[in-house]
C-alpha cells in the first residue's frame, strides 16, 4: 500500500498495521492466519476449567493428553507473571506438515500444528508447544487482560504488538520452555550456533542488526537474541523482573518506547545497553568455553567465491568422485549442486521449500522431500518424496498428497526409507518403491516414538533412525528381515541427529562436549568422539571406498565442507569428555522450582462432544476503527463491529462511518464465508455520493453538484487455487460478482440519471507462475502473471456499457545476481458508463500529464540492489538495503503513436525498520521522472512511503 507523506496518513498506516499483527511463533513468523481446513474434517471439543480444546476426530487420544497437559502446566507457566489467564481455545491442527504454533487475539485462540520437525528438540513436540504457547497466553492477559471480547480484542492485539518487541515476548517464552521442561531450545548448541559463532568471530553487531537481521551477514534471529536478553534480566534481577516490567507497561501501554523505559527504571539499562551487556557477557563465557576445548580447524573443500553467507549442506561423494551438496543462502534459492576436485560448482536442480533441509544420495540417484500446498485449503499441506536420476538427468515426484519425511535411498537405489506421520500422530518407518512411489512395507513402532532421519546400512539389511520421547533422544535400529527394532543408544538429553553407517560403526551428531560434533558408536560398545570442531560439525556421510568421512563444519559465513580419514585407532571415548555447554538458563530453572513437571501429568479421561460450525458461526471480538480515504482526500471515519469464528470459516462485520467530505452518515455490513470450495463475499453499504454534472446554457458550461444516497449490495464468488512444484509456485483463480444499486434523495437530478443499476456482471480470471525468491531477490527470477476481467450490464435496459481489462507482469533475471527486469503490458477497452474508468496500471507521473482516453500501458522496469548498509539511525530507523532502478513507461502504444516512452527515469529506495518495530517493514523511495513530451521536457520528483507485513 502507498501513502503520501503526511503525518496524518503516516500515523494511520502505522496504527492500522499493528492492528493486524499477531504473536509470531516458533519456526515461522506469520501475520493474521485466516486459512481453512477442508470441510471433511469432523471437529470435536473437550472443555476443561481453563481450556476449550478443539481437535479433528481422529486426534482424540492426543487431544485428551493435551487437555490434561495444559491444565497441569498453566499454574507453573503463569507463576512468574503473577496470575492465571482467562479460558482460551486451543486448536490442534493435524492437516498440515509444517511444525508451528501461535497465539492470537481477534479471535482469541491458540493453534498447535501437531506434526513435529525432523530436527526438533529432545522432548515430546506437543509438550514443548504447550509450555511455549501457554506463556504467550499469559503474556497477552498480563498486558491487556482487561480488554476483552466482544469489543476490545483487536485493540489488545494492537497494544501488545506496539509495546512489546518480538525478541522480548519470544525470548521470555523460550526461557520458560527451557526452564519448565527437560528439553527446550535454550539447551541446544545447535540453536545458539549463529550467535556464538558471530560473537567469537566478528566484532559485536548492533542491537538493531541482531534484532532485525541483515542481508549482508548471518545474524542470530530474535528468538535467540530474546532468549539470552530476557534470561539475563532474570539472572541478574530475579524471577520477578519480567512481571515488574510488564506490570509497568500495562499501566501506561501508550508510553513511547515503553519497554525500554520500563527496563531502564528497574535495571538502569536501556534495551540497547541490555543487548550490549548480554553479548559482552556471552562473549566472555563462550571464549572461556572455547579455551577449554581442543578445537580443530578443518580445511574447507569448497571455495567461497563471494562473501555472502551460504551453506553447503549434506556433502556426499558420488561415483564420479565429485561432491554433491544442497546449497542455500541469502543470495540464491536452494539447489542441488555438484562440486568437482577444483572446487568448481555446477547446479544440478533447484528444489522447493522444505520443512527441514535434507537430501540423500545412492547409486547415481538423489532423493529429498518437499512441501506441497493443498490447492484450496491452506491449513492442509503435504510432504512428498522427489527423486533425481543423475545419469538420465531426469526428475520425478515419487509420491503425491503424502506425509513422508527425510527420505533415504537404499544402496542399490531401488527403495526409499522415510518417516510417515499419520493424521492421528502415529509415526512409522516405511519403505517405498524408488520407481513408482508405492508403499512396500511399514515397520512396527508400538511405543510410537517420534522418528527422525533414517539411513540404510551398506548391506541394506538395517535402517538406523533417531527416536524421540519425553525422555529425550535415542538411536534406534530396524532389522529389515525380521521387522524388529533395537535401541542402539539409550534415551538421553542429547540432540542426536542424522545417524549414518560407516562400516560396523554408526556415526551421528551430538553435543557431549557442549558443541555439536560427530561421534561414533559400535553397537555394544561406548560412544567415541570423531571431530572437535570449533563451532559445530554435522551432517556426516561416509564413503566406503576411500574410508573418508565428509561433513559440515560451521564457520561465520555458513556451513563448509570438510573431510576426515577414518582411522583404525580408537578415538576419545565420550565418557571422558567434559561438557562445556554454557547453561544460561540454569538460574531460571532454580527460580521456577518445578522439577520433572511432565512426569506428573494427570490422565483424566475428559468427556468429548462434537463442535458444530452452525453453533459457532459468530465470535464478536472487536470494535475496529475505520479510516478510509480510498476515494478522496477526505477520510471516512467510523467504527465496525467484527466477528471471525475460530475455524476461519465466517468473517462478518457491521459498522458506521462518517463521510467528512459530505458531512453524512454511512452504514455498512458484510461477510465472507470460506468453508466450502468457492469463497462467498457479500457486502452492503448505505452511503452518500456526490458528482458534478456538466450543464451547458447559452454556450456557458457549468458544473452542477448532483448528490444522492444509495443502497449498494454486492456479492462475489471466487475460487482461489495454488500449487507448487520444485522452486515454482502456481496460482490460479476465478471470480464472478454482481451488485444492485438503488439511489434516493437525489438533488439536481440530470436527465439521464439512473435510480437503479441492476446486476452488472463482472468476471475475472488470473494465472500466475513465479519462481522462488531468495532473501536478496527483488522479484522472482522468472515469473508470468496474467489477469483478465470483463464487466457489463446485461440486465439493464436504460444503461449500457462494458469494460474489458487485460493485465500482465513478466519477470526475467537481470544482468547480475539478484537484479530483476520486469515488463508489464496492460490493456483496457471501456465503453458506456464505464468509459471514464481506469482499471489498469498507469505510467509514472500520470497526474502531471495531459490526460487522454487510456487504452494501454507498457511498463519496463529494471531493479537492482545497490548496497546493504545495516545502518542504525538511533532508535528512529534501521536501514537494511538500498535499491536502485531504471524505468521507461509507454502509453497508448500503437495507432500511429511512436514507440517511445511517455515518461522514463530513475528511482532510489531503502528498506528499513522504523521506531524499532519488527513489523511492518517500510520502504522510503524517491523517483525522478522525465517527461518525454514536446515542446517542453519537464522533470518530476515523487516521494513514496510504503509498508508491508
Amino acid at each position: 500500500m502507498s501513502y503520501k507523506i503526511t503525518f496524518k496518513y503516516l500515523f494511520i498506516s502505522i496504527i492500522m498495521s499493528f492492528i493486524l499483527l499477531i504473536n509470531t511463533h516458533r519456526l515461522i513468523a506469520q501475520v493474521f492466519d485466516s486459512e481453512q481446513n477442508p470441510p471433511s474434517v469432523k471437529w470435536m471439543q473437550i472443555n476443561t476449567e481453563n481450556f476449550q480444546v478443539l481437535y479433528p476426530s481422529e486426534f482424540k487420544v492426543e487431544a485428551n493428553r493435551m487437555a490434561n497437559t495444559l491444565e497441569h502446566l498453566i499454574e507453573n507457566v503463569s507463576r512468574t507473571l503473577g496470575g492465571s489467564p482467562r479460558k482460551i481455545t486451543v486448536i490442534l491442527q493435524n492437516q498440515g506438515v509444517v511444525p508451528n504454533g501461535f497465539v492470537q487475539l481477534a479471535p482469541r485462540r491458540s493453534e498447535f500444528f501437531t506434526t513435529p520437525s525432523q530436527n526438533f528438540d529432545i522432548q515430546d513436540w506437543l509438550n514443548s508447544l504447550a509450555v511455549h504457547e501457554l506463556r504467550h497466553v499469559v503474556q497477552f492477559d498480563k498486558l491487556t487482560g482487561n480488554l476483552k471480547a466482544p469489543f476490545f480484542e483487536e485493540l489488545a492485539l494492537a497494544i501488545f504488538g506496539i509495546t512489546l518487541p518480538a525478541w522480548f515476548f519470544e525470548g521470555d517464552a523460550v526461557g520458560i520452555e527451557t526452564s519448565l521442561s527437560p528439553g527446550g531450545r535454550g539447551r541446544l548448541p545447535d540453536w545458539e550456533l549463529f550467535f556464538r559463532t558471530n560473537t567469537l568471530s566478528t566484532s559485536m553487531y548492533s542491537y538493531s542488526k541482531d534484532y532485525f537481521g541483515s542481508l549482508k551477514d548471518r545474524t542470530p534471529g530474535y528468538y535467540q537474541l530474546g532468549y539470552f536478553m530476557t534470561s539475563k534480566l532474570r539472572r541478574d534481577y530475579g524471577k520477578g523482573i519480567i512481571d515488574s516490567i510488564m506490570t509497568r507497561i500495562s499501566r501506561n501501554p501508550l508510553r513511547p518506547y515503553s519497554l525500554s523505559s520500563s527496563v531502564k527504571k528497574f535495571t538502569g539499562l536501556t534495551t540497547r545497553n541490555l543487548h550490549d551487556s548480554t553479548v559482552a557477557e556471552l562473549g566472555r563465557l563462550w571464549k572461556d568455553q572455547a579455551h577449554s576445548i581442543r578445537a580443530v580447524d578443518y580445511e574447507a573443500i569448497n571455495r567461497r567465491p563471494r562473501k555472502v553467507p551460504a551453506d553447503y549442506l549434506f556433502p556426499v561423494k558420488v561415483k564420479s568422485g565429485e561432491i554433491v551438496v544442497l546449497k542455500t543462502g541469502l543470495a540464491r534459492t536452494p539447489a542441488l549442486v555438484r562440486i568437482n576436485s577444483n572446487g568448481d560448482e555446477n547446479e544440478i536442480l533447484k528444489i522447493g521449500y522444505q520443512t527441514e533441509s535434507n537430501f540423500k544420495y545412492s547409486s547415481g540417484k538423489l532423493v529429498w522431500d518437499e512441501l506441497r500446498y493443498d490447492a484450496r485449503y491452506q491449513k492442509r499441506s503435504y510432504n512428498v518424496i522427489n527423486l533425481y536420476d543423475m545419469a538420465k538427468r531426469q526428475y520425478k515426484q515419487l509420491t503425491h498428497k503424502s506425509r513422508l519425511f527425510s527420505p533415504a535411498l537404499s544402496p542399490d537405489g531401488q527403495m526409499v526409507a522415510a518417516i510417515k506421520v499419520s493424521l492421528d500422530n502415529k509415526f512409522e518407518l516405511v519403505e517405498i518403491d524408488a520407481e513408482d512411489g508405492k508403499e512396500l512395507r511399514a515397520f512396527s513402532n508400538p511405543r510410537n516414538y517420534i522418528l527422525q532421519t533414517p539411513s540404510y546400512s551398506q548391506d541394506s539389511k538395517k535402517v538406523i533412525c533417531v527416536a524421540i520421547t519425553k525422555d529425550g533422544a535415542a538411536v534406534i535400529e530396524f532389522d529389515r528381515s525380521s521387522g524388529t527394532n533395537t535401541i542402539i543408544l539409550p534415551f538421553q538429553r542429547q540432540q542426536l541427529s542424522r545417524p549414518v553407517y560407516a562400516g560396523n560403526r554408526i556415526i551421528f551428531r551430538a553435543h557431549y562436549n557442549g558443541i555439536n560434533n560427530l561421534y561414533s558408536v559400535i553397537p555394544g560398545s561406548g560412544v567415541r568422539e570423531l571431530t572437535a570442531a570449533r563451532y559445530g560439525a554435522s551432517n556426516a556421510s561416509f564413503d566406503e571406498e576411500s574410508n573418508v568421512l565428509l561433513f559440515n563444519d560451521y564457520r561465520v559465513r555458513g556451513h563448509d565442507i570438510a573431510s576426515l580419514q577414518i582411522s583404525e585407532s580408537p578415538e576419545s571415548p565420550a565418557s571422558s569428555i567434559r561438557n562445556t555447554f554454557i547453561n544460561y538458563a540454569g538460574p531460571l530453572v532454580v527460580q521456577e522450582s518445578a522439577p520433572a513437571l511432565f512426569d506428573s501429568v494427570p490422565k483424566e479421561n475428559y468427556p468429548s462432544k462434537p463442535y458444530r460450525e452452525l453453533d459457532n458461526l459468530f465470535y464478536f471480538h472487536s470494535l475496529s476503527p475505520i479510516a478510509d480515504n480510498a476515494l478522496s482526500d477526505d477520510l471516512k471515519i467510523g467504527l465496525q463491529l467484527k466477528s471471525n469464528n475460530k475455524l476461519n470459516t465466517l468473517d462478518f462485520y457491521t459498522g458506521y462511518q462518517f463521510n467528512s467530505a459530505l458531512k453524512k452518515s454511512e452504514y455498512l455490513a458484510g461477510f465472507s464465508y470460506k468453508r466450502f470450495f468457492p469463497v462467498i463475499d457479500v457486502r452492503y453499504v448505505n452511503q452518500a455520493r456526490l458528482v458534478y454534472s456538466r450543464s451547458i446554457s447559452g454556450g456557458v458550461t457549468t458544473l452542477v453538484p448532483v448528490s444522492w444516497r444509495e443502497n449498494f449490495v454486492q456479492m462475489e464468488v471466487r475460487v482461489p487455487l495454488v500449487a507448487n512444484r520444485l522452486n515454482k509456485t502456481f496460482a490460479m483463480g476465478f471470480s464472478g460478482s454482481s451488485s444492485y444499486t438503488s439511489r434516493y434523495e437525489i438533488t439536481n437530478r440530470p436527465a439521464d440519471f439512473a435510480e437503479k443499476i441492476s446486476f452488472p456482471l463482472k468476471y475475472q480470471f488470473y494465472l500466475n507462475h513465479n519462481t522462488q525468491r531468495s532473501a536478496r531477490d527483488l522479484a522472482p527470477r522468472w515469473g508470468q502473471n496474467i489477469s483478465v476481467s470483463y464487466q457489463s450490464l446485461p440486465f439493464e435496459n436504460s444503461l449500457s456499457g462494458d469494460i474489458f481489462r487485460f493485465q500482465t507482469s513478466f519477470f526475467t533475471p537481470g544482468i547480475f545476481i539478484n537484479h530483476s527486469f520486469q515488463a508489464s503490458f496492460n490493456y483496457q477497452n471501456a465503453e458506456g458508463i464505464y468509459r471514464f474508468n481506469t482499471d489498469i496500471p498507469r505510467i509514472s507521473g500520470y497526474a502531471h500529464l495531459p490526460q487522454s482516453t487510456l487504452r494501454n500501458t507498457f511498463l519496463l522496469d529494471y531493479r537492482l540492489p545497490l548496497f546493504y548498509p545495516d545502518a542504525e539511525i538511533g532508535p528512529v530507523a534501521y536501514i537494511t538495503r538500498v535499491k536502485g532502478g531504471l524505468f521507461a513507461d509507454f502509453q497508448n502504444v500503437g495507432k500511429g503513436n511512436p514507440f517511445s516512452p511517455r515518461t522514463f527515469g530513475v528511482e532510489l529506495s531503502a528498506d528499513m525498520n522504523l521506531l524499532r518495530f519488527f513489523l511492518p517493514g517500510f520502504e522510503l523511495s524517491g523517483k525522478l521522472i522525465l517527461i518525454n513530451h514536446r515542446p517542453s521536457r519537464r522533470s518530476i520528483v515523487e516521494l513514496g512511503f510504503n509498508y508491508s507485513l
